[in-house]
């Protein structure tokens, strides 16, 4: 097949080479995982390009680089000078100029700042127009697109530009698919945008001289567990408790004093009611809550209560014991408990934390089936009262399992777990490990391709582009995506050979999706996310 000899155009601040100097020309265009740089070979003759030469080269200088084929010579890349190199023998004289686009900006500053409330665009302008100047609107258009992702937790200190920038890429989403791309496009513009969103108008049919197609099963992940934020209880409604004496959990049983009752007058958080015991003449006043099935404190390592008693409850007179299902006990004494406002109280519970109760030997922390809580009395002769107004146990993670069970007979069994803050119940874990398990139970498709055969025109492959393939030895025929576009001239050939790196991945739907839940119910996904 018959094309036009390549063409170049360069610029290295303010030096024109000609291309009759450039020896080997190579750019590489990179996106969202790396950026584009490039190198040059040339000619040195009479100490050109040399410090003291005629037209000397320095780094820090700014430039740029155009490649194509005939009359069509688009520029690849906006440079920047990072390394010069100089190579002589007897006969001959090289410099060899190396460097990265201005993507190399976002690698220069490093950002402290809380970005919670913030969505992906505007924390992406953000980092752009203050942490590394470079522009993001082409004559009217604004380059960074739009996200459906709301950060409501995001708080960084000394993040490198570029770390951000890969965050925000990676975890936002649009219209149900999470991810986005960026690159510095040739201009030395900004550009962020919906991953497997932008096409490339070169076609490849009849183009490729060599190529390679592998398929990786590196990646995969066929059993997927995600656990959420720490906040699971038992039970679920962290006010059941307190709102009945016989809770759907279980039962509350007087065991000293005369009365215990329900008062819808003294409330804590966003229970209606509490559990309030009168004790009468006595040393002290006690009740005790039975739950139905017995709780596992080692799974739910923590025990909240809320207690409120009057002047007649001495402030340091109160205790709290646990039985298991064997009735062996576990006890200890509370700290000041207020006789104006609520105590809350937050217990480390479970055999980690054995030591803070003193257990009976034996006693089962995956068992416990009752907890007492007794308030003494300041005069035996004087009825006192006390409220419990909050008791549950938790700290535990929301969590999910899925697997595959057909990707782990071909593959063999490969886990992914992982832990995100921001799911709020075991649904919602569930919802994100479907999605990570449709995206990761099948083996990744690449392909390294060549040619020095292709005609882009005006129009180059960039990075994170889609483009058709089709190779029918391998019955391979559809999108990948471009990965890397490499550009090399080749003097002593009079060849321009382009490589190609390619990937085709299945997109990461947002969880949402899986809930089969209208678009228009999840205008924003909420993300917490930390660095």
């Amino acid at each position: 097949m018959s094309v036009n000899p390549p063409a170049l155009t360069i610029a290295l601040g303010s030096v024109g080479i000609p291309q009759v100097d450039v020896i080997d020309g190579l750019v590489h265009l990179g996106a969202t995982k790396e950026v584009s740089s490039w190198e040059l070979r040339l000619q040195n003759w009479n100490a050109k390009y040399s410090p003291n030469g005629t037209y000397p080269l320095n780094a820090g200088q700014d430039g740029y680089i155009c490649i194509g084929r005939g009359a069509n010579v688009p520029q690849l890349i906006t440079t920047r000078t990072e390394s010069i190199k100089y190579q002589s023998n007897t006969t001959e004289n090289y410099v060899i100029v190396a460097g990265r686009c201005w993507g190399e900006k976002l690698f220069r500053q490093t950002v402290t700042k809380d970005y919670s409330g913030y969505r992906g665009e505007a924390i992406a302008k953000d980092l752009l127009d203050y942490y590394s100047g470079l522009s993001h609107v082409r004559g009217s258009t604004e380059l960074v697109e739009d996200t459906d992702t709301t950060f409501t937790d995001l708080k960084v200190q000394d993040t490198q530009v570029w770390d951000m920038l890969q965050k925000i890429a990676f975890e936002s989403d649009k219209n149900g698919a999470i991810g986005y791309d960026f690159r510095t496009a040739p201009d030395g513009k900004f550009e962020f945008f919906p991953r497997s969103t932008k096409t490339s108008s070169v076609s490849l049919t009849d183009k490729i001289e060599a190529y390679e197609y592998w398929k990786e099963i590196i990646a995969i992940r066929n059993k997927i567990t995600i656990y959420g934020a720490a906040d699971k209880s038992s039970p679920l409604d962290k006010a059941e408790t307190v709102e009945s004496l016989s809770p759907a959990s279980g039962a509350w049983t007087l065991y000293a004093g005369i009365s215990m009752t329900l008062d819808a007058t003294k409330t804590y958080g966003e229970a209606a009611a509490s559990i309030k015991l009168v004790s009468g003449s006595n040393y002290y006043g006690g009740l005790y809550l039975t739950f139905n099935t017995p709780q596992n404190l080692n799974t739910y390592p923590k025990l909240y209560l809320a207690l409120l008693r009057d002047t007649h409850i001495r402030a340091d007179g109160f205790s709290v014991e646990l039985f298991d299902t064997s009735y062996r006990a576990a006890g200890q004494v509370l700290s000041n408990v207020n006789d104006n406002d609520p105590s809350a109280f937050a217990l480390d519970v479970g055999g980690a934390f054995a030591a803070n109760w003193h257990p009976q030997a034996g006693f089962d922390w995956t068992q416990v089936s009752i907890v007492r809580i007794d308030g003494w009395l300041v005069d035996t002769l004087t009825s006192g009262t006390f409220w419990v107004m909050q008791l549950f146990f938790g700290g535990a993670r929301y969590s999910s399992m899925q697997q595959n069970t057909a990707s782990q007979a071909a593959y063999g069994l490969r886990e992914f777990v992982d832990t995100d803050e921001e799911l709020w119940s075991d649904t919602e874990c569930l919802l994100r490990a479907r999605a990570i398990l449709a995206n990761m139970k099948d083996p990744s498709e690449y392909i390294t391709l060549r040619s020095t055969v292709i005609d882009y025109g005006n129009t180059p492959l960039f990075a994170a582009d889609m483009i058709p393939v089709t190779l029918p030895n391998e019955n391979v025929n559809g999108n990948f995506r471009i990965l890397s576009a490499e550009y090399h001239v080749k003097a002593k050939t009079d060849d321009l050979e382009i490589t190609l790196e390619l990937g085709r991945e299945k997109s990461l739907l947002a969880d949402y999706v899986y809930a089969l839940r209208s678009k228009v119910d999840h205008i924003n996904r909420y993300k917490v996310a930390r660095l």
